[in-house]
């Protein structure tokens, strides 16, 4: 999925930043506009200008999937790519709408765009995506755990991430480094990326790219972002940062931190865990706020982050 976004509040926890950005809406977009309707906003913003063959999201479905079966994987990518997007539209709609019947079928759409997403990387081979995509689209059921429609697009994923489960796996952190990306929403992603430090044998440099995406009133992506940048070391598979440093330090996070109770339910205080689980998966919790943190607002690290091979 491929947004472009545009940031409304960065905060960083090493270099700290704020704007703000106004967007005009266009004569083009009077009437949703003077609706209220984001979502149709969105939907037109997102179709204007495409050469694309599809206008709906069932409709990119089923042409993405023709045209991955086809061996076109390029258009599948753009198909799919529609698709997902579409989904988000659909998902904002029901949201602007107050309909939980509408939002649980948006829900099952964004699951099932997420499942094409992994076909497509696993078409070209790249597992690693594959697996992240699939894993992703499987973690979505907790949102609707009782409806029938999303546990069907579930247990599709499930089935598709069997097929991939021991193709090309990374154990642990390979020397050249890791990506790991953990999914949004609105076709963003929160990234940690781990390279390792040239001259000291352990240590990683860790970089965090946080987003939390909305859609602003003229149909336009934005979002409230955060970084983080340190040296980190893991011990048991867990490295802890403090983030207490001045802005446009990197922080020290090689040292052992074995407690962390005292950061836990503290409001003034920020200790995030990066935690290595599951194979090719990294797991991140604040202990203390997140607000403490120095991100934008609602912007948290938390989550689980899959590998993936790019951003």
């Amino acid at each position: 999925m491929r947004v472009k976004y545009l940031a409304v509040a960065a905060i960083a926890a090493t270099a700290a930043v704020a704007s703000i950005v106004a967007v005009v809406p266009s004569p083009a977009a009077a009437q949703a506009f003077e609706s209220g309707s984001r979502a149709e906003l969105y939907r037109r913003n997102i179709l204007a200008g495409k050469d694309v063959q599809c206008r709906t999201n069932a409709s990119c479905a089923a042409l993405g999937v023709a045209a991955l079966d086809a061996g076109r994987i390029n258009d599948a990518q753009t198909l799919v790519d529609m698709e997902a997007m579409l989904a988000d539209a659909a998902t904002l709609q029901a949201e602007e709408e107050n309909s939980p019947k509408a939002l649980i079928s948006a829900n099952a759409r964004v699951a099932m765009a997420l499942v094409h997403e992994g076909d497509v990387q696993a078409k070209l081979g790249v597992f690693q995506d594959a697996r992240a995509y699939y894993k992703t689209a499987i973690g979505r059921a907790k949102d609707s755990p009782d409806d029938m429609v999303l546990s069907r697009v579930i247990a599709v994923a499930q089935q598709r991430l069997t097929s991939v489960a021991d193709k090309q796996v990374v154990e642990g952190l390979p020397t050249t480094g890791v990506h790991f990306a953990r999914y949004q929403n609105l076709g963003a992603w929160s990234t940690v990326t781990l390279t390792p430090v040239k001259g000291r044998r352990g240590v990683y440099r860790l970089q965090a790219d946080l987003i939390d995406p909305s859609v602003n009133r003229d149909g336009q992506p934005v979002a409230n972002t955060g970084t983080l940048t340190a040296n980190v070391r893991f011990y048991g598979a867990i490295a802890r940062i403090v983030v207490s440093e001045p802005p446009g330090a990197t922080l020290d996070g090689t040292a052992r931190i074995s407690n962390v109770s005292a950061y836990d339910g503290r409001h003034d205080k920020c200790l995030l865990e990066f935690r290595l689980t599951e194979p090719e998966t990294l797991d991140v919790a604040t202990h203390g706020a997140a607000g403490a943190c120095g991100f934008g607002a609602k912007v948290t690290a938390d989550g689980r982050y899959y590998l993936r091979t790019g951003s």
